[in-house]
């Protein structure tokens, strides 16, 4: 199996991740929404003996950062495109794309025909003006978490709803979709894309329903595909492009996309027979100010880091598991260098499927520790993080100068067992009732400490959680299901207060009364 590498690149100021497999002449991926760069890997696969296959997640999907002030037209996200495309230095390239990645595709295609070898659309979006008016805002409700978590039911439903009928929203029969509808693992998915940008998945619909002008692909110069797959809504668009130049070919597919696949074999094989093989030019991450993201090889996959590079001491920031990753805005960096991961099963680093155990996890962390430089270490540990710290100072040994815990936990044995039990249920029902569940939890344990049973003893007197921050944390723990129960365990051993006041470097404990239960953590620097 071929090998597909993750990447993140800096484009005028944005971080943009993308994935890269195989070898010859380039053929750039372009995902529909609301998905990512993910949905390629089995055409990554199918190509890379053949082509080098590069997939970016396009603005504000994925993982890559959105474009400032989130515009929604095809042209923008085809000049953010060809911008990534500029700096991975690529002159020649073929282009394939989904729905509003074909969109994509075609304003690339037009917009830089001496560059684009060929043109491939799976379903081109031929939207009428009145469709436009139409499907706007009906279409694309904003999708702001509520105090209740009614957001997630809304969601669960409004996928499933979208295998039977379109718009969506149009119960009558005359949209209604004969296709297949959505399994429970089929929702979970889509579910997840959406939540993996929030409201920014408006941002590409939007795009391709506003876009209804398609002097684009009257223009073409390059041998160009125009794909419509049986079972595609877009299906019924195909008999309005007309008038188009000898090289735009416009197909009917009635078998899916592997038959897709095998009917472009040939044509693109001879459509790139002259094309030169990709070179990527070698890099190496250069030490700067300003915050870069990387992804690195480590024992438990592909980490994403945040990193900066500064004076004095390096600082290891760990965010709670279970909890969204930290980010550069929430840190006052002063002038040190800084790393800041996102956890295995975490954010960015949520793709692996390796085990999430302690052992697994500090390895991880040791290895995105750069080894060249001798900059003294400060390990700062948030929540439950702190259950890492021990296994770390030992694998780093006198590197470490300082460990800093922010509001540790600390449990006894019967309350890590309370809380074991306590955790939100990972069985994904056809309802999608788990949504609500992670929701519930996820709200109550900022309103009880979560290892004690529930009662008035448990109730901590705080301000209620913003609900944009219970979802943040509940798209971590829907990241990571059953793997949040051995995470959490290896993280709350009870002997953990005995470990910590044993380092053998200086602690600090940063906390308050409200978030320290029974005084446990300022018990720890005493």
């Amino acid at each position: 199996m071929t090998q597909i590498q993750r990447r993140f690149l800096s484009v005028n100021g944005r971080q943009v991740h993308y994935r890269i497999a195989g070898s010859g002449p380039a053929l750039v991926l372009i995902h529909q929404s609301p998905q990512n760069s993910r949905m390629w890997a089995a055409m990554m696969q199918r190509y890379a003996d053949r082509y080098t296959l590069i997939a970016p997640d396009t603005p504000g999907f994925g993982y890559s950062d959105a474009l400032p002030g989130n515009p929604m037209s095809i042209a923008d996200f085809g000049a953010a495109t060809l911008q990534f495309i500029d700096a991975l230095g690529l002159p020649r390239f073929a282009v394939f794309g989904m729905h509003t990645g074909g969109l994509i595709a075609t304003w690339l295609a037009w917009a830089e025909p001496a560059r684009v070898a060929a043109l491939v659309v799976d379903g081109y979006a031929a939207f009428t003006p009145e469709e436009s008016a139409l499907y706007g805002d009906a279409y694309l409700p904003p999708f702001v978490p509520q105090w209740d978590g009614s957001h997630l039911r809304w969601l669960w439903s409004r996928m499933r709803e979208q295998k039977y009928y379109f718009p969506w929203y149009d119960g009558r029969a005359e949209a209604a979709m004969a296709i297949a509808p959505q399994t429970t693992d089929s929702s979970r998915e889509t579910v997840m894309d959406v939540l993996d940008v929030g409201d920014t998945y408006r941002a590409g619909y939007a795009a391709a329903f506003r876009h209804n002008d398609h002097f684009w692909v009257q223009q073409l110069q390059m041998p160009s595909w125009l794909v419509y797959r049986h079972g595609d809504p877009l299906l019924a668009h195909m008999p309005r492009l007309r008038d188009l130049p000898a090289n735009v070919t416009v197909l009917e597919e009635p078998n899916g996309i592997p038959a897709m696949h095998d009917s472009m074999d040939g044509w693109l094989a001879q459509s790139l027979a002259n094309e030169p093989a990709f070179v990527e030019a070698p890099t190496s991450p250069a030490a700067s100010n300003n915050w870069q993201r990387r992804i690195i090889a480590t024992a438990a996959g592909d980490m994403a880091v945040w990193e900066r590079a500064g004076q004095g001491a390096l600082r290891l920031c760990l965010h709670a598991p279970g909890t969204r990753p930290l980010s550069p805005q929430q840190i006052d960096a002063g002038d040190s260098a800084w790393l800041l991961p996102d956890l295995p099963g975490h954010g960015a680093s949520c793709e692996s499927d390796s085990p999430l155990d302690a052992a697994t996890l500090v390895a991880a962390l040791c290895d995105v520790i750069p080894t060249d430089k001798a900059l003294p270490l400060v390990i700062e540990a948030h929540g439950a993080a702190a259950g890492y710290v021990p296994a770390l100072v030992d694998a780093l040994g006198t590197r470490v100068a300082e460990v800093v815990l922010h509001s540790p936990w600390l449990l006894t044995a019967e309350e890590q067992a309370l809380l074991l039990q306590s955790l939100p249920t990972t069985v994904i029902d056809r309802a999608g009732g788990y949504l609500c569940d992670a929701w519930q939890w996820e709200r109550e344990r900022h309103l009880l400490w979560p290892w004690l049973p529930p009662s008035a003893a448990a109730r901590r007197r705080v301000n209620a959680p913003a609900p944009a921050l219970v979802h943040a944390n509940v798209v971590e723990l829907l990241r990571l299901g059953a793997r949040l129960h051995p995470l959490l365990r290896d993280v709350t051993t009870p002997d953990l207060s005995a470990r910590l006041r044993a380092l053998p470097v200086p602690l600090r404990v940063l906390t308050d009364a409200e978030s320290d239960y029974q005084g446990r953590a300022a018990a720890l620097s005493a």
